[in-house]
């Protein structure tokens, strides 16, 4: 199996400092894979791990913009990558134009961005239906945007977990996945296209031994650390 990239998505978790820092601590580091930690914004400068990510980014890096955070802080912070277009974030009202700004700024920031596409995919669609709202969104976020430093992850938003990530849910299949990430790197030349949507230790390996997946982006299952060690290894 080649390297690849598997990013923790923290969400709204946990609630104290010193708890996300237990947490962190209890991470391995990547060896076979480059491991990822995305912890809340708020404990970003206090989390210690070999490579981290934001959750989100603004797309102007100073003003007034109460309640909003730059890409040229979390660059300041030693931040390497910054997810970008969330299913979350797109539910509160995101557009497509507004990923696009916030693609261009981490760019601009020197950072990574790792864009989330799937968000309106329903479970009774086939491929050819789910690769046309990819289609739409790729091409209004990736407009002008050099595709070749930017990372995708594929989020069926159907196959999110909602919290516990060993919930009864409908599961994308790796051929499935497989299938989008080959589209996607094809169709707009990205180099590397990761997967999320309910991903646990016990499902993680089948996603891993797809070819053109390049990782994954894991929710639920990142907050336990024995589970997330475990996708890691």
């Amino acid at each position: 199996m080649s390297k690849k990239i598997i990013i923790g998505n923290w969400k709204l978790n946990p609630i104290t400092v010193d708890e996300a820092k237990t947490l962190a601590s209890k991470v391995k580091h990547g060896s076979q894979h480059t491991v990822v930690l995305c912890p809340p914004t708020a404990f970003l400068s206090s989390v210690r791990y070999p490579n981290l990510g934001a959750q989100d980014a603004f797309w102007i890096n100073k003003g007034p913009h109460t309640g909003e955070t730059s890409p040229l802080q979390l660059k300041s912070l030693g931040i390497s990558y910054c997810i970008v277009g969330h299913s979350e974030r797109r539910t509160l009202g995101e557009t497509n134009e507004m990923i696009r700004e916030k693609i261009l700024a981490v760019l601009n920031a020197k950072m990574t961005p790792v864009l989330c596409v799937g968000f309106g995919t329903t479970m009774e669609e086939d491929d050819l239906e789910v690769i046309d709202v990819l289609r739409t969104q790729l091409t209004e976020c990736l407009r002008d945007v050099p595709t070749g430093r930017v990372i995708v992850a594929y989020e069926p938003v159907w196959a999110i977990s909602s919290g516990n990530p060993y919930a009864t849910k409908k599961m994308a299949t790796p051929e499935h996945a497989e299938k989008i990430a080959i589209f996607i790197k094809t169709k707009f030349n990205i180099p590397k296209v990761l997967y999320g949507g309910s991903i646990t230790s016990v499902n993680s390996k089948e996603f891993l031994d797809q070819e053109h997946l390049d990782g994954l982006l894991v929710g639920g299952a990142s907050l336990l650390p024995d589970d997330f060690n475990i996708i890691i290894a």
